[in-house]
């Protein structure tokens, strides 16, 4: 049979980074915008450092894998990010092994460089709290801090999203950014990172009348602005003018909000973390902490979280020691 061009069996002649274009190729149509821009971001290492090596599909080996990683990880990128690199590199080879091309996949036999369990820089609440105090984004950093939401979560809900009446609150919407031939766009999209990212969440009092103030506000701006745009309407996160506020955006504001600060340099995404060690500090079970996280396994949230909830044990046991 023959596959994109030239028969199965001469894919092993193939040069490798004419695989992985092929690869790319074929993964635009299949994955997300932002999928496909971390993607973008992994060739664009990747496709350089095997073109100048000349190697033919057939000739990479794990040695050349291996040589692969550590040139990585000497250009000071991290394990988990190496670890993305292999992936890619093995969904490469599955694709042409599952077309019948008559291969042997070399990433199983590389050792992945081992990934140190990530410590998020946490804030107590309080520190959160006076910093935002008054903040443009003040409404955003609270609903990271006490719901753990990712960026993507927060900047996707709408009103219909927001139970006042059932005091609910519900994720079921991201907006992310993407970059679409050399340009930065807005994506909204109802397909979620996982299914596990699809969940719903008691209103907090605090949540609610801030939410209220927000749509007061809403209609006030509405009212009084004669150029204020109606098209973001279904959003609760618009500026003044009714535009839906960009995940850059906020992700620089509260980066510049923090440098002008003596607390220590956390990133937005670090809200999570925050949310995860109090959920921990208050003995709730992992399996309760993957659900309000999201996450589509509970060994994630082990390899994030497990540390954490090791110290919460030990410090019982230290204060057991001294009755």
């Amino acid at each position: 049979s023959r596959q994109a061009g030239w028969a199965v069996a001469e894919v092993g002649e193939v040069p490798f980074d004419e695989g992985v274009r092929r690869w790319m190729t074929r993964k635009r149509s299949e994955v997300a915008p932002s999928t496909f821009e971390g993607y973008q971001h992994i060739t664009a290492r990747l496709l350089p450092y095997f073109r100048k090596l000349d190697l033919t599909m057939n000739e990479v080996s794990p040695t050349a894998l291996e040589s692969y990683c550590a040139f990585l990880l000497d250009a000071g990128l991290s394990a988990n990010t190496v670890n993305h690199h292999l992936t890619l590199i093995k969904s490469v080879f599955n694709d042409e092994i599952r077309n019948g091309a008559p291969i042997l996949n070399p990433v199983k036999c590389v050792k992945a460089p081992r990934v140190e369990t990530f410590q998020g820089e946490t804030l107590s609440v309080e520190q959160i709290g006076q910093l935002f105090e008054g903040d443009p984004i003040e409404d955003i950093v609270r609903i990271g801090v006490i719901y753990g939401l990712r960026r993507s979560e927060i900047l996707g809900l709408r009103w219909s999203d927001i139970g006042f009446e059932t005091g609910t609150l519900q994720i079921r919407h991201k907006v992310a950014e993407v970059r679409i031939n050399g340009k930065r766009q807005l994506v909204r999209s109802n397909d979620l990172k996982t299914e596990a990212s699809r969940r719903a969440f008691p209103l907090s009092d605090d949540i609610r009348q801030r939410l209220k103030r927000r749509k007061a506000q809403i209609e006030e701006n509405r009212a009084k602005k004669r150029r204020y745009r109606t098209a973001d309407a279904d959003y609760v996160f618009v500026d003044a003018n009714g535009k839906l506020l960009s995940p850059e955006y906020v992700s620089d504001h509260f980066r510049w909000r923090i440098a002008h600060s003596d607390l220590p340099k956390i990133r937005f995404h670090d809200l999570r973390h925050t949310c995860a060690s109090l959920l921990i500090q208050r003995r709730t079970p992992l399996i309760e902490v993957q659900q309000w996280l999201g996450h589509s396994t509970l060994s994630t949230t082990a390899d994030l979280y497990a540390h954490l909830e090791y110290e919460t044990k030990l410090a019982s046991a230290q204060t057991l020691k001294k009755i």
